[in-house]
């Protein structure tokens, strides 16, 4: 058995006089809990990207006492023998900070190398695992940032003890997890597909008037033979015009109007004029 204990800690506004507002606290508690069991899933199955953050098998999750500070509460991390196995006792701590930083600093827009074994393996086994565990991280990671919404002031660290800050949520984290779809569908966008896992519907695609590679999943109506359309893009960069589809898509992009992914809804031949 292994038990990893950190604490969340709330700066600015309200939480400097040691107090945040019921709701925003127990959305950010809320989102803490769904965020940590969709990381550590991933950490003790070798990368399997799970799509809700409720209980899982063999890890326990546990809130403790306040601590004194601004706004401090501790968090423990208990794993059973079984998940301790799979990674390894003399490495699950440092497997678990390593695998928290990664998902969690790709899943606000933070670039992150991996360092231990399993997380350094699961990013050489698949290339778009974060991109996978980013999608299925937004929700969650929104709700941790429930505080921040409502007063930009507000900063949330999670700090590992006798190291310190291993991640900070801010205003500009917060611009980067909240997403939206103001432009609707998007038609006849011009591009080639770079990278594309069949089977989880996740990929790459370069956007010509983007002028770089912006990621995708797909709708679940897709048709058959649009899928093979993608492969087809993926397969023929060096020929056939280099690959050129055209999707149509949802365009989904941060607070600050940047594109963060596309949904893709249908997929044609590009013609040229």
């Amino acid at each position: 058995m292994a038990e990893i204990k950190f604490s969340i800690k709330y700066t600015g506004g309200k939480a400097d006089e040691h107090k945040l507002d019921l709701y925003d606290a127990g959305a950010s508690i809320h989102g803490l809990a769904k965020a940590l069991a969709i990381s550590t899933h991933a950490l003790i199955t070798e990368g399997e990207v799970r799509s809700k953050g409720d209980s899982i098998p063999n890890v326990k999750f546990y809130l403790h006492p306040p601590q004194k500070g601004s706004f401090v509460e501790l968090v423990s991390v208990f794993f059973e023998n079984t998940a301790v196995q799979v990674v390894g006792a003399s490495v699950i701590t440092a497997a678990f900070w390593d695998m928290i930083a990664y998902t969690w600093k790709s899943a606000v827009g933070k670039e992150y190398q991996p360092k231990e074994r399993i997380p350094k393996e699961i990013s050489t086994k698949n290339e778009l695992f974060t991109q996978e565990i980013a999608n299925v991280l937004e929700r969650p990671l929104q709700q941790l940032h429930r505080p921040i919404l409502h007063n930009h002031d507000v900063k949330i660290e999670i700090r590992r003890p006798r190291i310190g800050k291993i991640i900070e949520f801010d205003n500009d984290t917060l611009n980067y997890v909240y997403s939206k779809n103001e432009v609707g569908i998007q038609e006849n966008i011009s591009g080639n597909v770079t990278k594309y896992n069949i089977l989880s519907g996740y990929g790459r695609f370069y956007d010509d008037e983007e002028g770089r590679t912006i990621p995708f999943n797909l709708s679940n109506d897709l048709s058959v033979r649009m899928k093979e359309l993608l492969t087809w893009s993926l397969h023929n960069t060096v020929r056939d015009n280099n690959g050129k589809i055209l999707l149509d898509a949802e365009v989904i992009s941060d607070n600050l109007d940047n594109i963060k992914r596309y949904i893709i809804v249908g997929v044609k031949n590009y013609v040229e004029n």
